[in-house]
């Protein structure tokens, strides 16, 4: 089968710093090794580096081409510029999609964003190819629900032309995918969708890498400066709005007579300068930067706690860190309400304090870390990700609902 997947927003294989793939990545390599014909459109601004791929035709691996757009990028995620290069992509994609002669037998789009989504569902009608369209986050509802009431009226206003290609993609996507229920619900909602039958939920999932060596896992840790011994405290990602780090801060300050635990803090702080400060002159914080994948593995692997420490408005539903945090068999805090808190629950991965205060999580924290069986079931809580979320599973059983939508 030929397929088509357009994505902007993701690592591709070919970028510097081996990164870790997402859910387009790893869709598109399954797909590949699976025997599809699979181009991957994707632009040519890496969202996480902030630097430009050279465009043209990659590929990296068998029956896997990536076809990079000319875009212009952008500084900051939320602002005209982003705006604009959405918009390019989409233009470009639907610029390609309209002169090319070998046409494919599905097209792959997710949400965001609003303009490739809609492009990618438009050429689809055009040409009458079915499409799937997976929603991983809230666009646009997510910008007003974010900001303070005054300013998310006026959001709301501003964003009604995404708002417009965000109905459009989910009314006439043949088949609509959320990573969870409740974002499944919203997609089908907003679409006013008549027909279902090819709905259906996939979750993120996460691929983990094969174990590393002992003397790789121990280098590994001494570069990042983690120690061999007593509890890590981690967190893994972006340094976004949605996320609470003050909290984290902040319990890492009640800690910090605590010499047996140690907070690590993965990702870019540069564009929270006052955090960075302020988690640098902490004696009990490791402040890592952007690490690779075999850093997270050996961080993870020696993290006792992962924390999602989420602000109350933020637009998460499941996010990736869950699945991430739960291959390595780390116990998750979270401050997330829904099906995230609901989750953790079910399947004893971990705990959500929605609306914690900093002495809530910190006491959180000191209560995990001094319960030895909580500890002691590492081994369980990955075998729970490796029944129900590995991305291997995950992703092939996709690609068999993506096979059944483009015999349609």
């Amino acid at each position: 089968m030929r397929v088509w997947l357009v994505r902007d927003l993701e690592p591709i294989p070919t970028d510097h710093g081996n990164p870790r793939l997402l859910r387009a990545g790893m869709l598109a390599t399954t797909l590949a090794s699976l025997g599809h014909e699979t181009t991957w459109f994707t632009s040519s601004f890496n969202h996480y580096s902030r630097q430009h791929r050279e465009t043209g035709v990659i590929s990296p691996q068998e029956n896997l081409m990536i076809e990079v757009l000319k875009a212009p990028g952008y500084s900051r995620n939320v602002g005209a510029r982003r705006l604009v290069h959405n918009y390019r992509f989409a233009r470009q994609f639907l610029e390609v999609a309209r002169a090319s002669k070998q046409l494919p037998n599905v097209i792959i789009a997710d949400l965001p964003t609003t303009d490739a989504a809609s492009a990618a569902v438009r050429f689809g009608l055009e040409a009458e190819i079915p499409t799937v369209l997976t929603i991983r986050d809230l666009w646009p509802d997510f910008f007003s629900d974010f900001m303070p009431r005054p300013l998310g009226t006026l959001a709301r206003f501003a964003s009604w032309p995404l708002n417009n290609q965000t109905k459009f993609a989910c009314r006439h996507a043949t088949s609509l995918i959320g990573i969870s229920e409740g974002y499944l619900k919203w997609g089908q909602e907003k679409g006013n969708r008549k027909s279902i039958a090819y709905d259906r939920i996939s979750y993120l999932g996460y691929l983990r890498p094969p174990p590393i060596a002992l003397h790789e896992f121990t280098e590994a840790l001494r570069i990042l400066n983690i120690p061999l011994s007593g509890h890590v405290i981690s967190f893994v990602g972006s340094w976004g709005a949605t996320y609470d780090l003050s909290l984290v801060l902040q319990a890492a300050r009640l800690l910090r007579d605590r010499k047996d635990i140690t907070f690590a803090l993965a990702g870019d702080p540069s564009t929270r300068p006052d955090l960075k400060r302020a988690f640098q002159k902490l004696p009990n914080v490791r402040l890592l930067g952007w690490i690779d994948k075999n850093q997270v593995a050996a961080l993870l692997s020696r993290s006792d706690i992962g924390l999602l420490p989420y602000t109350s408005n933020a637009p998460q539903g499941l996010p990736n860190k869950i699945f991430e945090y739960m291959a390595y068999g780390a116990f998750q805090i979270s401050t997330l309400s829904g099906e995230a808190k609901d989750l953790l629950q079910q399947t004893g991965t971990g705990l959500s304090i929605p609306s914690a205060s900093s002495a809530e999580f910190a006491q959180a924290i000191e209560t995990v870390v001094d319960d030895a069986n909580i500890l002691k079931k590492r081994d369980q809580r990955a075998a729970v990700f490796e029944a129900r979320f590995d991305a291997r599973r995950i992703y092939r059983e996709l690609v068999d609902h993506i096979v059944r939508v483009g015999q349609k």
